[in-house]
C-alpha cells in the first residue's frame, strides 16, 4: 500500500524522530504539528465528516507527545476516515525533510515551486480531462479543456439547480459529474486524469490508479506531500502538492477560518510540482 511504503521510507530515513505535538481538525482540512516545528496537512473527506467521537478523542489524546512514527503506526488500518486523514497529515509532517528541492533533485526528481501548475497550465485545449474529486480547479479546466468529467463519491453534493425561462435544469453546465464507481470506463476515454490526494484518506487511490492505466495522471492537493516514489512508480506522471512554509500561521488559519481556510493557504504554504527527471 502507498501509505505503508511512505511509513517504511520514513522508518529507514529518519534518524531523529520528532514527537506529535498538536492535531487540529478543521471542517475541511486536518493539520498535524510536530515538536520540531514541521507541519503536515490532509484534506478531510466530506463523506467521513469531522465530528470526533469521545472514543477517537481519547485515542488521539494518547498520541500527543508520542514518537511520530509510533503514532503513525497506531493510526494505521482504520475504518474511520477522519483517523485516516490525521494519519496522512502526520506522514506529511514527518516527510518534510525529504520534500526539499536539494534532496529530491539528488534522488532523480525534477522540482518546481509556486503557481497553480496542476490546473489549466498543464492542460491543452484539445484534451479531455477526468478529475477525481470536485475541487476549485474544475471551473478553470472546464473553460479550457475539450471535455471535463468529474467523479465523486456523492455527486449530488456538487450539483446546482437552475431555474429560468427554459424550465428546470441541473448544473454544473461546464462539466459532467459522475458516480465514483462508474469512473473507470470514463477514464479510459480521457487524455489526462487529475486525481485528488484525498483518495489516500479514503483508501481508494490504488484502485483509481489501476483504472487510469495508459492515461497521463496528475495527483494534486496537500494530502500527497510525502516522498513521491510510491506514487510515481504506480504510474503518476506529476505530483502537485503543497508544503507548509509557516506552520504557526497555518495552525491559526485552521483553527479560525473554518471552511474558508483553503483560500488562505498561499499565505502559509507553497506549491510543489514534482516529476521524474
Amino acid at each position: 500500500m502507498i501509505l505503508r511504503e511512505a511509513i517504511d521510507f520514513l522508518q529507514h530515513e529518519l534518524s531523529n524522530v520528532p514527537l506529535l505535538e498538536e492535531i487540529v481538525v478543521n471542517p475541511n482540512f486536518t493539520g498535524v504539528m510536530l515538536n520540531n516545528g514541521e507541519m503536515g496537512l490532509a484534506m478531510n473527506c466530506r463523506k467521513g465528516g469531522t465530528a470526533i467521537s469521545s472514543q477517537l478523542a481519547g485515542f488521539l489524546g494518547q498520541q500527543i507527545g508520542r514518537n511520530g512514527l509510533e503514532a503513525a503506526e497506531a493510526l494505521s488500518n482504520s475504518a474511520d476516515i477522519l483517523q485516516n486523514s490525521i494519519q496522512v497529515a502526520l506522514i506529511n509532517a514527518l516527510s518534510n525533510p525529504f520534500m526539499q528541492e536539494d534532496y529530491l533533485s539528488s534522488h532523480g526528481f525534477e522540482v518546481e515551486r509556486g503557481g497553480q501548475k496542476y490546473s489549466a497550465g498543464l492542460i491543452n485545449e484539445d484534451e479531455s480531462v477526468g478529475i477525481v474529486g470536485f475541487g476549485g480547479q474544475v471551473h478553470n479546466l472546464a473553460q479550457k479543456a475539450k471535455r471535463v468529467v468529474v467523479s465523486e463519491l456523492e455527486p449530488e453534493l456538487f450539483k446546482s439547480t437552475i431555474i429560468n425561462s427554459k424550465g428546470l435544469e441541473e448544473g454544473p453546465s461546464r462539466a459532467e459529474i459522475i458516480q465514483a464507481d462508474e469512473a473507470g470506463d470514463y477514464f479510459q476515454m480521457m487524455d489526462t486524469i487529475l486525481l485528488t490526494g484525498c483518495t489516500l484518506v479514503t483508501n481508494t487511490m490504488e484502485e483509481v490508479l489501476k483504472q487510469c492505466q495508459g492515461r497521463r495522471v496528475i495527483v494534486y492537493g496537500c494530502s500527497a506531500a510525502f516522498y513521491p516514489e510510491p506514487l510515481l512508480k504506480r504510474g503518476v506522471d506529476i505530483l502537485s502538492t503543497r508544503q507548509v512554509t509557516d506552520p504557526l500561521l497555518m495552525l491559526d488559519l485552521l483553527k479560525n477560518c473554518a471552511g474558508m481556510v483553503e483560500r488562505f493557504f498561499p499565505a502559509a504554504s507553497e506549491e510543489l510540482l514534482i516529476k521524474k527527471q
